[in-house]
């Protein structure tokens, strides 16, 4: 193995990866030297199919663990690595020194048979996932379920409907109605309880009883009259019972007086309702159930016929009163009756009656959806080396991409590639920013990106044809100023594989762009409260001149309180006076001063007080500009970074680039709407004029001023 190259990336060394020799160095790497350990797969433009295959554990991450097993199993197979990012596979490029290796190439070749490829030597990507989808859609598709669309022989198909109507069924890899081998095995094993079950209760020729059948063939309508009485009964005898041991219970028992108010005596329905929960009779301490006595007229008729055609014959005698022994005694009888009842099996094959399912056991239909299922079954293994196919043509693509997204980053720093988490390039304000980020959640983003000290963009990403399918970006803004940047800004986003999308600007965290910005940011704020002050000003003074006029144009003619029209008259001029007489004696101080001020010291002011508000800002902005981490924006992301990556002024203009007009342009300097504004009637005078009379004009007041001085003092 060469020596590992390390280079220098913004301050930071990463291990060059350019081809597959250097991806094999991953595997001495200390994980402490990669850039990321831990990365999401939904940030990554790319393949999901191939992400699908590294994330062995399917929880939405790579870890360092996974890209180096992905790495030592495409090495396994691939012998030749020279075509690493290409979406194609030489079959000679196979190593087939070992036997899983030879099976991947066979099934390659089988590929380009199956498709009657006229090129046998490489196979590509398209051509993999046209066979497993004609696979898929095939009767044998290696999932081992059978549809009845799969068999040939009517009769044979007929079961196999046969078995879904009662065993139930799944879905094939075609989204076809199927069985598999345990439907088919379960089916004839119910069927099989179900005949001996069956042969259990039936009579022996020449016999007209059995154990299970003490009444012969009486036997199955009598135990249902027994059952269809036998809680209710029971429940007589057990409150017979408990008046026998303790006669108060008798309160309890007895009905309640709202539970009779509830019956609805006029409502059949209601009463027959409640006459079906009510006792069989009332019970006595004596535990005799008198049959001829007060019976519940909802049980009178199956008493009568449990009297006659079961009590009877199991007593040999009819009986007006039946206790609790003779009741026990009955029951005795059909006890093996009762067992062999609850042991019953396959209660779901039943209903197709045991001459068919004596038939579909002797016949030859599990034979034959048997072996229909193990043909299935053994295209499973053709079909797991076409994944590995398709596995190997994209490790072979991606591979080397995705490891300079983990262990390095060098796609980031060059303008003309594209890491695999850039969304694309959002054209916005003029400008071109590149460094874009899939959001998921925008405010769990921000509580970590706003530590990031960058200024970012949370754009809402639209579709143009449909407006449900959007997805947001996080946009970092590198150099430059935020110029007209605001929330509902508009702007177009350019996908990685050249879509156009419409963006628009929801969310902003606002943070020093460059240094220029910070030093203009605390003159801004200055003119911003003085422009706030001077229209709170403006606006009292409004308010209060308003209300004087009021009450003026009010009190004319009216004379003043203890006074009359001209005292008030002679106030206004007085008060005039006094304000005339302080605006002179303003003047007059500011003349004075101004004659004790030589301009140097002026200029002098002016520079302290511009430099004690710009060098605090040129501080301030330079260190909150150096601590701008990308990282930070991609943890937001749910990335794990090992190291920081500090964005500098240089790689500001790698992220963020202003419009240039292209090569050999040539401008016409003058400004065209002057032309279509001269067309309306309008005349200007030129800035060359104007600025001319701007630089004669000042010197000339302050020689004014001067004179005025002099003359005054």
């Amino acid at each position: 193995m060469t020596k590992m190259i390390f280079k220098n990336y913004n301050g930071h060394y990463q291990l060059s990866i350019q081809n597959a020799e250097d991806l094999k160095k991953i595997q001495a790497l200390d994980e402490n030297c990669w850039v990321a350990t831990s990365i999401p797969i939904d940030n990554l433009n790319c393949s999901p199919l191939f992400t699908g295959y590294v994330d062995t554990d399917h929880n939405g991450r790579i870890r360092t663990d996974e890209l180096k097993e992905t790495q030592r199993w495409l090495f396994h197979f691939l012998k030749n690595r020279e075509d690493m990012g290409n979406d194609v596979l030489k079959l000679s490029n196979i190593d087939t020194s070992h036997p899983e290796g030879q099976k991947l190439r066979n099934a390659a070749e089988l590929i380009l048979h199956n498709l009657n490829s006229s090129n046998t030597e490489e196979i590509t990507l398209h051509q993999v996932q046209n066979i497993q989808k004609i696979m898929a859609n095939g009767i044998n598709n290696g999932d081992g379920i059978i549809p009845p669309e799969a068999i040939d022989d009517p009769e044979a198909a007929q079961f196999l409907k046969v078995v879904i109507e009662t065993m139930g069924s799944v879905m094939d890899a075609s989204d076809k109605v199927g069985i598999t081998k345990n439907h088919l095995d379960e089916f004839f094993q119910e069927a099989e309880a179900y005949l001996k079950w069956k042969a259990q209760g039936e009579i022996p020729q020449g016999k007209e009883t059995t154990k299970i059948m003490p009444w012969g063939k009486a036997t199955i309508d009598a135990y249902q009259i027994l059952t269809a009485l036998e809680e209710k009964v029971e429940e007589y005898f057990r409150k017979c019972s408990l008046l026998a041991f303790d006669p108060q219970a008798a309160e309890k028992i007895k009905l309640r007086q709202e539970e009779v108010n509830k019956i609805n005596s006029a409502n059949n329905v209601n009463i027959e309702s409640w006459l079906k929960t009510a006792p069989l009779a009332l019970p006595g301490t004596d535990g005799i159930l008198d049959m001829e006595g007060k019976i519940n007229p909802a049980y009178k008729n199956c008493l009568s016929e449990l009297k006659e055609k079961v009590l009877k014959p199991a007593l040999g005698k009819s009986i007006n009163q039946l206790n609790q022994n003779k009741w026990s005694k009955v029951k005795a009888i059909f006890l093996s009756h009762r067992k062999w009842l609850e042991n019953k099996q396959g209660a779901r094959v039943e209903k197709l009656g045991s001459n068919k399912l004596q038939s579909f056991i002797d016949g030859p239909y599990k034979k034959q959806l048997s072996q229909f299922i193990a043909k299935d079954k053994a295209v499973a293994e053709e079909l797991a080396q076409i994944h590995n196919v398709e596995k190997l043509i994209l490790y072979q693509k991606w591979l080397l991409q995705l490891a300079n997204n983990l262990v390095s980053f060098s796609p980031i720093y060059d303008p003309d590639t594209h890491s695999l988490f850039e969304m694309g390039t959002l054209i916005i304000d003029g400008r071109a920013l590149t460094f874009t980020i899939k959001v998921n959640d925008r405010q769990k983003h921000k509580d970590i990106a706003k530590n990031s000290y960058i200024y970012l963009l949370y754009v809402e990403i639209t579709r143009r044809q449909d407006k449900e399918n959007k997805f947001e970006i996080a946009a970092a803004v590198t150099t430059g100023e935020a110029g007209g940047l605001r929330i509902g800004k508009r702007g177009i986003f350019l996908t990685i594989d050249g879509q156009e999308w419409d963006a628009e600007v929801t969310d902003i965290i606002v943070n020093p762009i460059s240094l220029w910005e910070s030093i203009k940011a605390p003159f801004q704020q200055l003119s911003n409260f003085i422009e706030t002050q001077i229209d709170k000003f403006n606006k009292s003074q409004y308010t209060a001149l308003e209300s004087g006029l009021g009450k003026g144009i009010s009190n004319i003619g009216k004379p003043a309180a203890g006074g009359n029209s001209s005292t008030a008259m002679r106030d206004l001029l007085l008060g005039g006076g006094i304000a005339v007489a302080a605006l002179g004696s303003a003047f007059a101080y500011i003349t004075k001063a101004l004659s004790q001020v030589k301009i140097i010291h002026i200029i002098l002011t002016i520079v302290g007080i511009t430099a004690i508000i710009i060098i605090p800002s040129i501080i301030m902005g330079f260190l909150r500009l150096r601590r701008r981490n990308m990282s930070v924006v991609l943890e937001a992301s749910g990335w794990a970074i090992n190291t920081p990556m500090r964005l500098t002024v240089k790689l500001g203009r790698i992220f963020t680039r202003k419009a240039f007009f292209p090569k050999d342009t040539y401008k016409i300097r003058k400004d065209i709407i002057e032309d279509f504004a001269q067309k309306v009637g309008y005349r200007s005078f030129s800035f060359r004029r104007v600025l001319i009379i701007l630089l004669v004009s000042i010197p000339l007041f302050w020689l004014v001023i001067r004179l005025i001085i002099r003359i005054l003092y």
